[in-house]
């Protein structure tokens, strides 16, 4: 009876199952390849080899998305740079991980040479406050244009439709991945002029974000992963793209399949630096914009 019972122990022991540490990671937008290492990192196990079972939260939106994750609701967001700095000086009590995409990726684009920009209609899809806000008045004030000399053209539709259905006559918020790439199938005859281009500081598109009762353990679980991920996508281009597209079937559509290759080569999973000069200087733009205290 003794052997038997130590048998029964053994098998019982070695075939408990693993106890995953569960985590919820808000999108700051619908899921698309721009967040493929997530998506990599569920579909080729690289979480559960770190002991984490990730779960996906999609368009929450970026400020939406550092709240819930401030509040304990969610473990991580993902959000643009200048947002985490931003709700941070506010009171959100949130701990910067690490890039996803260390490069802005928005553009401004437009009809006419930016000096001719006074009287013209631009385009957004943003509150009309805020980051997007502060770069547009960066972007006007270099011509000696105010923002009262312009008209604002707020839609909730594809941007890019809006410009080159002639609605309007510049578009800000455009991704160089997506609207930018759909603008230049059918017209070449626009001026494309990246933000960092433009005398805005370098910001990274995606960062992730931790709440406060995150530990750092799991933070580098997470990271580890992400590296993971991201060395998987760019040694397996195809291949990536069969496993991503394989995670929904709303995920394989010819726009996505386009812009694939391109954003593969964007990622790079960095720590985020707050005593940088290049964070230094997207803290004085803010300033400057009043939108930090």
């Amino acid at each position: 009876m003794g052997i038997i019972s130590f048998l029964i122990s053994v098998f019982i022991t070695t075939t408990t199952p693993f106890a995953f540490t569960p985590i919820k990671i808000s999108l700051d937008w619908l899921l698309t390849p721009h967040y493929a290492p997530l998506v990599i990192g569920i579909e080729k196990g690289f979480f559960r080899e770190q002991g984490l079972d990730v779960t996906l939260i999609g368009s929450m939106g970026s400020l939406e998305g550092c709240k819930q994750t401030a509040a304990g609701n969610v473990d991580f967001a993902l959000a643009l740079e200048p947002q985490w700095i931003i709700q941070t000086a506010n009171g959100l009590n949130l701990k910067g991980v690490c890039t996803l995409i260390p490069t802005p990726l928005e553009v401004f684009v437009s009809r006419v040479p930016l000096s001719e920009l006074k009287g013209k209609r631009i385009g957004h899809c943003s509150s009309g406050v805020g980051f997007s806000a502060a770069v547009l008045r960066e972007i006007l004030t270099q011509q000696k244009i105010s923002m009262d000399e312009v008209e604002l053209i707020y839609t909730r539709s594809s941007l890019a439709s809006c410009l080159m259905s002639g609605q309007v006559d510049a578009v800000t918020n455009i991704y160089r991945t997506y609207g930018l790439v759909d603008i230049q199938k059918y017209r070449q005859d626009f001026y494309v002029y990246p933000l960092e281009n433009l005398g805005i500081p370098p910001f990274a598109a995606l960062i992730v974000v931790a709440g406060p009762g995150v530990s750092s353990e799991i933070q580098e679980k997470l990271v580890a992963a992400l590296k993971k991920s991201c060395d998987y996508l760019q040694r397996n281009l195809e291949e990536g793209w069969a496993v991503f597209k394989s995670h929904g079937l709303e995920l394989d559509t010819p726009t996505n399949k386009d812009v694939w290759g391109v954003i593969v080569t964007l990622f790079d999973i960095k720590p985020l630096d707050t005593n940088s000069p290049h964070h230094q200087k997207l803290v004085e733009f803010l300033r400057k914009h009043a939108l930090l205290g």
